[in-house]
Formats: C-alpha cells, sequence, structure tokens
C-alpha cells in the first residue's frame, strides 16, 4: 500500500478518482472520445500533529471540511 493511500485512508477517503471516459454525439450521431477529468489540487493537511501533502478533489476538500479536519 502505497504512502498516499494509507494517509487516505486516515482522512476516512477512498482511492484517488480516475478520469471519467465517454463519447460526444452530435444530431448525426457521430461520436467523438471524451474524458471528463477530476478537478485535483496539492493541500497540506494535518494528521496526528503532522503536516502532509495530500492530492485532494475539490470534493473531497469539501467533505473534509464539514467533517472538521483543517486543510490549508
Amino acid at each position: 500500500m502505497a504512502k498516499s493511500d494509507k494517509i487516505r485512508k486516515k482522512l476516512g477517503l477512498g482511492p484517488e478518482r480516475k478520469p471519467l471516459f465517454g463519447h460526444n454525439r452530435s444530431h448525426a450521431l457521430n461520436a467523438t472520445q471524451k474524458i471528463s477529468k477530476p478537478n485535483f489540487q496539492n493541500r497540506w493537511v494535518e494528521i496526528d500533529g503532522e503536516r502532509v501533502k495530500v492530492r485532494l478533489t475539490v470534493r473531497e476538500m469539501r467533505t473534509l471540511d464539514k467533517k472538521g479536519i483543517f486543510i490549508k
């Protein structure tokens, strides 16, 4: 298990989000590739008195804020 996975587990988060894949469909039903990437941000989080840099999505930051975990 990687260090980032352990940190995410301590924060109560699951594995990192992956990009979503699909197609753009035109009126003529032409299919072109579409990728939706997660909005990752690098933030400092304090865990057990230690500051750790973590890669979080904005949605995860909002969840941690709601739980009362301090994010810089």
